[in-house]
């Protein structure tokens, strides 16, 4: 499986003098750095290896509209991290028009190239440390239940979400985690054809999945048992149980 680096994906229209003194500047940090167009397919070809993507605007956020869409997918599905580089009025107008990015941060023009680069270090230093922390994927269509999810786990785990069966197979085929946490109960794609894909694939075979039900009598209880995952825990769960059945989880596999 394909794992993420340290590498930061510099994304602009072109590479003039200002975008080129951003380059040197990263490269003399120390930092993995390389630029690409604002097009998708060229970007798709970073997805195994980013870590953060910085767009600097240049009156072109209209253009950039497509790549920004598939970049702020990755960005949240993978937690990666986005940074914009624009002035105000563009800061403005992309906020209109796209307010669901999920910026990490705002950084405006004129840009300070020594206080920028260490900001991008710092960050990767930040990824890093997340890197060391037990990972899990969150896998419930229904996208609210899912953040809460990654809400309650956040502060003390790597949180990875995603709202269907194939999108699930689709992660896990480029990402590794330590834990699914699997709806069982899900459209097209169900929590136990999902349990069956991933162990029948060597790559995934032995990632843990614990399933996440809504439904606690006996019955229903005893069917998810069949199945054999590795444990089960209800939805209505409050969040200090969940935490306390994690962490006595992940012990017993330290």
């Amino acid at each position: 499986m394909a794992q993420a680096t340290d590498l930061v994906v510099l994304i602009s229209s072109s590479e003039g003098i200002i975008v080129k003194g951003m380059e040197r500047k990263l490269q003399d940090a120390g930092v993995n750095v390389e630029h690409c167009m604002p097009v998708v397919n060229l970007v798709k070809k970073y997805d195994d290896r980013s870590a953060i993507y910085v767009v600097y605007l240049s009156g072109d956020a209209d253009a950039m509209s497509d790549a920004l869409i598939y970049i702020n997918d990755i960005v949240r599905e993978e937690e990666k991290d986005l940074i914009v580089i624009g002035e105000n009025t563009e800061k403005q107008e992309l906020q209109r028009n796209h307010p669901y990015l999920r910026i990490s941060e705002w950084v405006l023009r004129p840009l300070d190239m020594e206080g920028f680069a260490a900001k991008i270090s710092d960050l990767l230093k930040q990824r890093a440390i997340r890197m060391t922390e037990k990972s899990i994927l969150v896998v419930d269509d229904d996208p609210s239940f899912a953040r809460i999810v990654r809400d309650w786990l956040k502060d003390d785990y790597q949180v990875f979400i995603v709202t269907s069966g194939m999108q699930a197979i689709s992660f896990l085929m480029k990402k590794n985690v330590d834990l699914v946490l699997l709806d069982y109960e899900m459209p097209v794609t169900t929590g136990p054809q999902v349990l069956r894909m991933l162990r029948s694939e060597p790559d995934t075979a032995g990632i843990p999945i614990v399933f996440l039900t809504g439904i606690g009598d006996a019955e229903s209880v005893k069917q998810v048992i069949a199945l054999k995952p590795d444990g089960y825990i209800l939805k209505s769960t409050p969040r200090p149980e969940l935490l306390k059945w994690l962490k006595i989880f992940f012990g017993k596999r330290a």
